[in-house]
């Protein structure tokens, strides 16, 4: 049991958007231990993922927690760290939740349902929005590596021997079209949260110029303001011109903004 606990502890965590996770029932056993192989020839069996809570639902000592990382909502499986974390609230309105995990792929079956992969978490936590924003950048682009490395057919150590990357992409009839679409789907990912990161940077300077009454704010006072948040002063920047493009706001010869 320790030298399958170790072999286990040694394998790499996947990472890849949850509608992939969830059109994947391609299994294959490699030293006793059982890995899902995905459209995109992902070998996993442990998964690292990070997204917003959607739903929290104990049962007995076990949580099912529902998350979506803007392609597709995905449950997991947990009884460990939810009672110590503000994820127990999600359902609240008022605040969007964000949490990381790591999680064990098993294998689960039933009848009339075939076979299908479910996560068993081992640790969870909570996180922030700017940590989901970073991992749906990473995962794209190690999706889009994958892609590229089929397109190419070449072979990489990340990947799968000839006969199982065979068997896959016959399982999954995978071609052009269907890679086409896996591409989009991490294309829109980045699109999605790229929009959503304006609209909020949006959101909060506006609250910030109408705070600060009539007298306005200098751009300079408020970039700063904002880089506190997180926020690059680039992203800052641009969308303040957009407020002006739109009429939305103006800025004083002084460097004053106003809305």
């Amino acid at each position: 049991m320790h030298r399958k606990n170790l072999k286990h502890a040694l394998v790499p965590a996947c990472r890849m958007f949850f509608e992939e996770f969830l059109m994947s029932d391609f299994f294959v056993h490699e030293d006793g231990m059982p890995f899902l192989v995905t459209p995109t020839c992902a070998k996993c069996n442990r998964l690292f993922g990070v997204g917003e809570v959607r739903e929290v639902e104990k049962r007995g000592k076990v949580f099912r927690v529902t998350i979506n990382d803007s392609t597709a909502s995905l449950n997991l499986y947990t009884n460990k760290g939810i009672e110590r974390g503000p994820i127990i609230n999600a359902n609240e309105d008022e605040k969007r939740t964000f949490i990381i995990f790591l999680g064990e792929v098993r294998v689960r079956e039933g009848v009339g349902m075939g076979k299908r992969a479910i996560i068993l978490a081992e640790e969870v936590r909570a996180a922030e929005e700017r940590e989901r924003n970073g991992w749906i950048i990473n995962t794209a682009w190690r999706t889009i590596e994958r892609i590229e490395l089929l397109r190419s057919k070449k072979q990489d150590s990340m990947l799968l021997d000839t006969a199982i990357l065979k068997e896959a992409l016959e399982h999954y009839a995978i071609d052009n079209d269907k890679l086409d679409a896996l591409a989009r789907t991490a294309i829109n990912a980045v699109k999605s949260m790229w929009q959503q990161y304006h609209e909020t940077t949006r959101e909060m300077i506006l609250e910030m110029v109408k705070k600060a009454g009539k007298s306005g704010m200098e751009r300079g006072e408020l970039v700063r303001a904002l880089k506190k948040k997180g926020l690059t002063e680039e992203l800052v920047d641009e969308v303040i011109d957009n407020l002006i493009h739109e009429e939305r706001c103006y800025e004083l010869d002084s460097g004053v903004f106003k809305c």
